[in-house]
């Protein structure tokens, strides 16, 4: 009985496993998403020609050693099927994995409620003034039920959902190549070139002065960071990958693939108009841009490009979130419930909690006046502690061959290599945490402290004899509170 039920039970776990392609389609949709059809206006806003072009080849450069650290732990830790979580549970505790499992869904909350802002706000082209800002009435309703129909689907198998999300990456990915296409027909050499330091002010193009270009560069990292977020997808999901090879080239072809489409995208507008004029432009910008060329019809390509890449990328932070408060429950950082599987082997209880929770948020975009700034913001700043604890994991198994290469397989990388690699992967890192922003960091960690009484509930829940925490997990709980009060003095005292 016990060897039939096991051989069910693989059964149905390879059934539900994903390719490579399958996975570049979720990293894919996880970053680029609808943020792409505004990146034009969103980097011009901040930057001239050279500045973004500085910006790109940086957040390229900082990116590739998170990439790379990410593909190097993919190797030297394949049993870690989650990731993030796993990396910093063993290499920091049980507090520490649970910092990051929480931190990343509720990051990963906020994410899907922008797609439903955005959505909603492209919605609003067809029906003029029925979902104005996204973020009114109708728009929570429209949220809602895409919400709540995004989870059912997902809620029957994580195999019928990548499929679709390949179907919708697809669709995105031919909508922006055709916005590419379109950029390089219309590109003049001579309007590209023109004011490129982004020094001077010139009216008659809404040019503004916009300082140094460390400032400009700086300035862009917001931005750049924010549409990376998800970068770490395959990884996420290796506990349903074919094989952790697939997953390592997932990551990097799917970083590869969109660093390129990012720094065309923001880039190639400018062979047509000035930053001055992109930045006026209303969103998404990349419409305005092909309307500009192409007439009407443009603009109904990007519009329609928009809502098939945030539905895919809406089902693939679905799929995302509900990954991690599974492996933490199984390890006993989350409450048990969340561990439990349907007969398909979704975390169900994990799907339904974390559309509660984004049905809150979404209820709660109506009393914001900037709803997808906002949630973009929390996004873009929740990304970064999770992505620097599992940096400085790599530094930690990377000081020694004993600690390194554990399975005595042959390896890709050396560990000198990955020692060094991630290191510098931590100092990009903080780099673009401090250029979006040490205030919005801060407040962050508002929403980190909320989770210290779930963590205290499931840890008696696993073992009520013994203490929740032990001596350095208090002291690393009390820094979380200390940075929380100061992020809430920020936003209330400081203006």
């Amino acid at each position: 009985m016990d060897e039939k039920t096991n051989d069910n039970v693989h059964t149905t776990e390879k059934k539900d496993t994903v390719g490579v392609f399958g996975l570049i389609a979720f990293v894919l949709s996880a970053m680029v998403g609808g943020g792409i059809y505004d990146l034009p206006q969103n980097m011009a806003f901040n930057a001239g020609m050279l500045g973004q072009l500085i910006g790109w080849a940086l957040t390229g450069i900082i990116m590739w050693f998170i990439v790379r650290s990410f593909m190097t732990l993919s190797e030297i830790r394949p049993e870690y099927t989650t990731g993030l979580y796993k990396y910093a549970e063993d290499g920091f505790g049980k507090f520490t994995g649970f910092f990051v499992s929480w931190g990343y869904w509720i990051c990963e909350c906020f994410a899907n409620v922008t797609y439903s802002v955005l959505l909603m706000s492209t919605l609003n082209a067809f029906w003029p003034g029925t979902f104005t800002g996204g973020n009114n009435i109708p728009s929570l309703i429209g949220g809602t039920i895409i919400l709540w129909a995004m989870s059912i689907l997902i809620l029957r198998g994580i195999k019928d959902a990548s499929w679709v999300d390949m179907s919708g990456t697809i669709i995105m990915l031919a909508s922006t190549a055709c916005f590419i296409i379109t950029m390089l027909v219309a590109f003049n050499w001579n309007k590209f070139t023109s004011n490129i330091f982004a020094n001077q002010a010139i009216p008659a193009l809404s040019d503004k002065a916009m300082g140094s270009l460390a400032v400009q560069v700086k300035n862009t990292m917001m931005t750049t960071l924010w549409v990376f977020g998800g970068v770490e997808g395959a990884v996420v999901l290796s506990d349903k990958a074919r094989s952790q090879k697939d997953v390592r080239n997932a990551t990097k072809y799917g970083f590869l693939l969109c660093l390129v489409l990012y720094a065309m995208a923001s880039l190639l507008p400018l062979g047509l108009r000035s930053y001055g004029q992109i930045a006026k432009m209303s969103s998404p910008s990349s419409a305005t841009l092909m309307e500009i060329v192409i007439g009407p019809i443009g603009r109904l390509i990007i519009t329609f490009g928009v809502v098939f890449a945030v539905l895919s990328s809406w089902l693939t932070w679905t799929i995302m979130l509900s990954e991690m408060p599974r492996a933490a429950a199984i390890d006993g950082t989350f409450p048990k419930s969340f561990g439990k599987l349907n007969s398909k082997q979704v975390p169900w209880f994990s799907v339904i909690v974390s559309t509660i929770v984004m049905q809150i948020i979404i209820i709660s975009t109506h009393f914001a006046g900037h709803a997808f700034n906002t949630m973009l913001t929390i996004v873009g700043t929740m990304t970064v502690p999770p992505y620097l604890i599992s940096m400085m994991y790599l530094v930690k198994v990377s000081k020694n061959d004993k600690t390194f290469n554990i399975h005595n397989e042959p390896l890709s990388v050396s560990r000198n290599s990955a020692y060094i690699v991630a290191w510098l992967a931590i100092l990009g890192t903080l780099f673009m945490g401090y250029s979006a922003g040490i205030k919005y960091t801060a407040i962050s960690f508002v929403i980190y402290a909320i989770g210290i009484p779930f963590f205290i509930h499931a840890r008696h829940q696993y073992a009520p004899d013994r203490p929740a925490m032990t001596k350095n997990e208090k002291i690393f709980a009390s820094c979380i509170v200390i940075v929380a009060l100061v992020g809430l003095a920020w936003m209330f005292l400081v203006k």
